[in-house]
């Protein structure tokens, strides 16, 4: 491993979205998905040009119209001709031929007669050859042109022209079609297609180069040909000649001859060209409205996530205000807090902050309470204690009264042991409240083996546990349940007379595994029900110096910490007349 360098941070640096606001996270993964979105919209663009159908169309396309053309004229176009008997009534005068007086003299009959007697052999007729091709394709993309057998041009599409009629243009129609034209939609659409032509003819040039093969074995881009000489050469083959012309900016044009043949006769060559790498406006137009569509959904994506992270980033900064309002001291008492209600996971944990923040306002009265109790039992003996050293270290008191001073400091030193030792394992218990592990077990199953050791005890106090159920399940912490039903068992059993009897008994009610707990002794004051459970409270003689009054506070506490609840009741019952508590335990959920 390489040495640190000294006066270099060696720490590597980790990106992590964490390490960033929600806001900026959002906007991160909003712009790496329009990259995703991109890079496959780029691949979707170079599929559609890589597999373009056009030139396939095309080429059919000019080999359709070539194949109609070479068929029309064969059929249709090469006729016998008639014509004129020169020798007899055709005369030259200047440079024109005209009837000759003789035939005019004659009648009609014989004068047609005379004049159509003879007609020509088979050949192209130009005038309806002619006709065909003005008809039928003068404002057509391709270049359509017509040849005689004897190298004679009969028709071409690109010297065709017909007189049109004179149109009135409303002005204003054409004003709003010319800004329409020319709107920045517009403007942006042609943009992108003259690039997307542009992107097609980079990547698609050897594309075409490669279809092109398919077409012909022998065909290959070759220099321009004059017309005449791709006559000369089909009119020898006899047969469908192909030809690939590149101009000087790359533009590829197919040029396919074919001859016009009847009875095994060649009358002509038909000569049909085209650009076949011409503008991709099907594809471009796909691409364009893709893209269109790509930016719509960004902008969409964008605009819901705006709405979106503030839907999230302000409940979640109102709730860190809250919080530091409830740590900031100049603010505990100035603001009411007010916590956002939603039913997200949001409304969730506004929620549990609220009952966190409340549950540690509880417990800070808790311990203000606890401290004020604690310093009022310790204060007691310390009194008394105070007030005896006093008196001891004064002359004035017999013997006697000094013998029953020491007894009395030697029982608030006791008192306080205890209660020092009480108040220690209060705290302790409400730590380990909070920490305690809950696991799953049969309530009556723990009785009975908790009540096996008080079948023999110093007051020969009979206890009798009478489940109404078989089981009863539930999910608590078995060492703090233990030591609640120790604590009431040993009270009940304190208050007791000798060789009486405690009852407990459970049942199930709700969902809800109920525990009474009777005994036969002297009882409590309904008015001491609520009472009983404050901390330090006792009832109990003074000579008992050992009991503090922590025990049943600390008993609800444990019940209450498994959503419980511990109370004293009454019951009707001739035998137990003594104290009854009620305990209520949830049962597990299935």
């Amino acid at each position: 491993m390489a040495p640190a360098i000294h006066g270099v941070n060696n720490k590597k640096i980790k990106i992590n979205l964490s390490n960033y606001s929600l806001a900026t996270q959002i906007i991160i993964i909003n712009f790496l998905t329009s990259i995703f979105g991109l890079v496959f919209l780029l691949l979707f663009n170079y599929i559609l040009l890589s597999n373009n159908q056009n030139l396939d169309n095309r080429v059919t396309y000019i080999n359709d119209n070539l194949n109609n053309i070479s068929y029309y004229l064969s059929e249709k176009s090469v006729i016998r001709i008639p014509q004129f008997k020169v020798e007899s009534c055709l005369r030259s005068k200047d440079h024109q031929i005209v009837i000759a007086p003789k035939c005019l003299e004659d009648n009609k009959k014989t004068y047609e007669k005379k004049i159509f007697s003879n007609t020509s052999d088979l050949q192209l007729d130009p005038t309806s050859t002619q006709e065909y091709v003005l008809d039928n394709f003068q404002n057509n993309d391709l270049s359509i042109k017509v040849y005689d057998d004897q190298w004679i041009k009969f028709a071409d599409t690109e010297d065709i022209y017909s007189l049109g009629e004179v149109v009135e243009i409303d002005i204003d129609t054409n004003l709003e079609e010319l800004v329409s034209k020319y709107s920045v939609y517009n403007q942006y659409k042609n943009f992108y297609l003259r690039n997307f032509n542009y992107l097609q003819e980079y990547f698609n040039f050897n594309n075409i180069i490669n279809k092109i093969d398919k077409y012909s074995d022998n065909l290959k881009i070759t220099k321009f040909k004059d017309d005449v000489l791709l006559v000369k050469e089909t009119i020898i083959k006899q047969d469908n000649l192909s030809y690939v012309y590149k101009d000087d900016s790359n533009g590829i044009f197919f040029l396919h001859t074919s001859p016009i043949k009847k009875n095994n006769s060649i009358y002509g060559v038909v000569l049909v060209s085209g650009t076949i790498n011409e503008e991709n406006n099907e594809a471009g137009l796909i691409s364009f409205n893709l893209i269109n569509l790509f930016i719509i959904i960004i902008i969409i994506m964008f605009f819901f996530s705006f709405l979106f992270s503030r839907s999230i980033i302000s409940p979640i900064k109102l709730l860190s205000t809250i919080v530091r309002n409830e740590r900031d001291k100049s603010h505990k008492k100035v603001y009411q807090n007010s916590y956002p209600i939603r039913l997200d996971e949001i409304g969730i944990l506004s929620k549990e902050i609220k009952n966190m923040s409340e549950d540690l306002k509880k417990r800070i009265d808790e311990i203000k309470s606890f401290a004020a109790d604690v310093s009022h039992e310790l204060k007691n003996p310390l009194t008394s204690l105070k007030s005896a050293s006093d008196l001891l270290s004064s002359d004035k008191i017999s013997d006697e009264k000094k013998s029953l001073l020491v007894k009395n400091i030697h029982k608030d030193i006791q008192r306080m042991n205890a209660l020092i030792t009480d108040i220690s394992k209060y705290a302790l218990d409400q730590i380990e409240l909070d920490e305690e592990i809950f696991y799953e077990f049969d309530l009556v199953i723990f009785l009975r083996e908790l009540l096996i050791p008080y079948s023999s005890n110093s007051k020969s106090v009979k206890i009798i546990f009478k489940p109404e159920n078989d089981s009863s399940i539930i999910y608590a912490n078995k060492e703090k349940l233990a030591q609640v039903f120790l604590n009431l068992i040993d009270n009940s059993i304190s208050y007791s007379p000798t060789n009486s009897e405690i009852l407990i008994k459970s049942r199930i009610v709700n969902n809800i595994v109920k525990i009474h707990i009777l005994d036969q002794g002297p009882g409590i004051g309904s008015n001491l029900s609520n009472k009983i459970f404050d901390r330090f409270y006792t009832d109990r003689p003074s000579d008992q110096i050992n009991h503090t009054g922590l025990g049943l506070s600390i008993a609800k506490n444990i019940i209450e910490s498994f959503s419980g609840s511990i109370k004293l009741t009454t019951i009707n019952s001739n035998q137990y007349l003594g104290a009854c508590f009620e305990i209520n335990l949830p049962l597990k959920e299935h």
